[in-house]
């Protein structure tokens, strides 16, 4: 079978020797994984996104690791076509044995200022693509015995959604529904994961067109292989959730842990301070 696809043990090392499907793989923390999967041992790492330009340059170097690698580009705001994109992709190169919902498309809009179809078309791409490419490659997965599925949320919905809601509101559909996914498949050798990376220096935060500006730089920001090591970590681990680096886990917890006390010191952070005689 092309791609030559090892099934069997689950306990097995998740990435060696596996088929590797990649969304958003053109650039930032989708292209940073695509190649950390090649050089860890996946014997293909598929690459889909919309820029096929781009793809080819990622593809070069996915196949120094994995000579089968290929590319499919694809625009996942059309839904109806994920299912055929899945069907290709293992009728030419075998079983997808994990899969990486990371494609997303940020939206900065005041949440006064958002429409219905801005809301609907972020959730397109961020929440509804993933649930369809899963629902395309699952049934294989379960009837194998063994999988794996990672989406990649953000800590915009474990900090403040200020100016993002709408992104972190799709985000967070994501979260919930791999969490009821991960209980659904216990028992079916297949997995469900949650990777949660904060600020990473990719072109997702610069300036683009229908958002507004983009946020302060941020000298915390991370380097899109340091998120894709993380992936790979929690890949390797027993975990449900996993983050980008201590500090993000840290604050996911501290907001969990007291919600109204974490907000109230947003808000009084984001309060303008009075001036005047009585300051």
């Amino acid at each position: 079978m092309p791609g030559g696809s090892k099934h069997g043990d689950p306990s097995a090392d998740p990435i060696r020797g596996r088929v590797a499907l990649v969304t958003g793989a053109s650039s930032g923390i989708g292209a940073a994984t695509a190649v950390a999967l090649a050089e860890a041992g996946a014997t293909t790492v598929v690459l889909c996104a919309r820029r096929a330009d781009r793809l080819r340059e990622v593809l070069e170097q996915c196949r120094e690791h994995a000579p089968s690698s290929a590319m499919f580009p694809v625009d996942l705001v059309d839904l109806d076509a994920l299912p055929d994109l899945a069907r290709r992709v293992e009728a030419e190169l075998g079983p997808v044995d994990l899969l990486v919902n990371n494609a997303g498309v940020a939206k900065r809009r005041r949440m006064t200022d958002l429409s219905v179809a801005e809301l609907d078309a972020v959730m397109r791409i961020n929440f509804y693509a993933p649930v369809v490419l899963t629902g395309a490659v699952l049934p294989g997965m379960i009837e194998r015995g063994h999988g794996r599925i990672v989406n990649v949320s953000s800590m915009g919905t474990r900090s403040a959604a200020l100016r993002v809601g709408a992104y972190a509101a799709s985000k967070a559909a994501l979260e919930l529904w791999t969490e009821g996914l991960m209980l659904d498949l216990l028992g079916t050798g297949v997995r469900a994961q949650l990777l949660v990376p904060g600020t990473t220096r990719t072109e997702f935060s610069e300036p683009s067109a229908d958002n507004e500006a983009p946020f302060p730089p941020d000298p915390n920001a991370q380097d899109p292989a340091d998120v894709a090591a993380a992936l790979l970590a929690l890949l390797r681990s027993d975990d449900f959730e996993g983050f980008a680096s201590d500090a993000h886990a840290a604050t996911s917890l501290a907001k969990r842990s007291d919600p109204n006390s974490f907000l109230a010191s947003v808000q009084e952070h984001l309060t303008p301070s009075p001036t005047g005689p009585d300051r």
